[in-house]
């Protein structure tokens, strides 16, 4: 049940923190951030591309915690791993900045496959069987 909940909460979370990046560039006109953990999507696309995952994000877990469509959380939390994964260790693109950085993402992307685990808990029976 605590996996369970942390999936809700990272996803959450996340979510929030990634619409409200984009939004506030998207307001603002920056155009000097820097996006490489996925390199396929370049400029204001990415902030399109941020803004609508994390509204998912916000939307997946809204919709787990009342027990409708609980597949989109999976999901999300899926993608959320395989991006992290690809964008931060796999990539050409993106390179750490130093040993603080590298073991700071390390740790969010085992919170991502944490979420995801947490996200398949919402399959299993919570009653005892005896």
């Amino acid at each position: 049940m605590l996996l369970r909940f942390f999936s809700y909460l990272f996803s959450l979370l996340l979510g929030l923190f990634l619409a409200g990046v984009s939004f506030v560039l998207l307001i603002g006109g920056t155009s000097n951030y820097k996006f490489d953990m996925v390199p396929w999507i370049k400029g204001e696309n990415a902030l399109y591309f941020l803004l609508v995952f994390g509204l998912l994000g916000v939307i997946s877990a809204l919709l787990a915690v009342l027990g409708k469509v609980k597949p989109l959380l999976v999901v999300f939390t899926l993608v959320t791993v395989c991006l992290f994964i690809y964008g931060f260790f796999i990539s050409p693109v993106f390179r750490f900045d130093g040993e603080a950085q590298a073991k700071n993402v390390a740790w969010l992307a085992f919170a991502a496959v944490g979420a995801f685990l947490g996200s398949l808990m919402q399959y299993s029976s919570s009653t005892k069987r005896g």
